[in-house]
């Protein structure tokens, strides 16, 4: 089978491709220009926009399965043409293209931040309801783009999604927030972190639920692929133990990150540097829900994700080997 990989050279695609050659899969990348997360592999690679009708077909002529990654995603509450562009239009273009060409299987992915988080203390699971209008444009995009793909499937697509938690993991090229996350806490350049915390789960165990999907999923149906909640000071606590040294951080109340904003602000403006964080960002962390679900995908997937401290033990290592460590 030919199964081609929409964003192919991001951190998620780029492992379902290394996943999907493991198990024999014939793969078929397509990128829009970066594809450093994939150059190595013995796959076939496409550039073009999922937003180019015509290098999209081409691209999606030739594989008999889709797994959608691509996407964009920029945090903020103010609508954004780019993210509505290319989460929204994009994955409409190729849920219609897949149909149109008698696609076998489409595997799209979303996000768990198109469902609802509140309250933060009961189960969130797939019938949870969607975020609002009101909520961070990114869940919007995201969420719209969910129900297209929940509206193709009631039109006769053979579509599963896959809602997966806060990313971590190795094959972390660019890197990713949380990736240079990583790489900073193991540096010791925060000397204080903040209360709040995601649900993490591994790179590699989203591609192997991603994959298991493509295989199992039910046509319409939503698979929840999380793994577990750790606040930020349990999140740095390991990467320490990890390095092998006895420091740990102080985790401050989220109000010292709301009045520590304007000075952040000015520190960026003078050094002419991105923020170490802003309001979204510990609105973020504030509003995650402690008690994600991944029981639907483990019942009808097989999903089971690692433990955290094997990830970041494991994605240190590829740092390291990668010299971004």
């Amino acid at each position: 089978m030919n199964v081609g990989v929409t964003g192919a050279s991001g951190h998620l695609g780029s492992t379902i491709c290394r996943k999907l050659l493991e198990k024999g899969y014939q793969v078929i990348a397509f990128i829009h220009h970066n594809d450093e997360g994939i150059a190595n592999l013995p796959i076939k690679i496409i550039k073009g926009n999922i937003l180019d009708k015509k290098s999209l077909t081409e691209f999606i002529s030739q594989c008999d399965a889709i797994i959608h990654t691509a996407g964009a995603i920029e945090l903020s509450y103010k609508f954004n043409q780019t993210l509505q562009d290319i989460n929204v239009t994009g994955t409409k273009n190729v849920l219609t293209i897949s149909k149109d060409l008698g696609i076998s299987k489409v595997v799209f992915t979303s996000s768990i931040h198109v469902y609802q988080q509140k309250p933060y203390d009961i189960q969130l699971d797939e019938t949870r309801p969607f975020v609002s209008n009101n909520s961070v444009f990114y869940d919007q995009t995201k969420r719209d783009a969910h129900q297209l793909a929940i509206k193709a499937a009631k039109n006769g697509l053979n579509v599963s999604i896959v809602c997966p938690s806060a990313v971590i993991g190795p094959y972390d090229f660019k890197p990713s927030k949380l990736g240079k996350a990583i790489i900073d806490i193991y540096k010791g350049k925060f000397p204080a972190l903040f209360k709040g915390g995601f649900d993490f789960v591994d790179v590699r165990d989203i591609a192997d639920g991603t994959i298991a999907a493509l295989e199992k999923g039910k046509a319409g149906a939503s698979y929840i692929l999380s793994g577990k909640y750790y606040t930020i000071k349990e999140f740095s606590d390991i990467i320490y133990e990890i390095k092998g040294v006895r420091k740990r951080l102080v985790a401050l109340p989220l109000t010292f990150a709301y009045i520590g904003l304007p000075f952040v602000k000015l520190v960026a403006l003078l050094t002419r540097t991105t923020p170490i964080y802003d309001k979204l960002y510990v609105d973020v962390l504030k509003e995650g829900n402690k008690f994600t679900s991944f029981e639907k995908a483990n019942k009808k997937l097989g999903y089971k994700p690692r433990p955290l401290k094997e990830t970041l033990s494991d994605t240190i290592h590829w740092f390291k080997e990668e010299k971004k460590l």
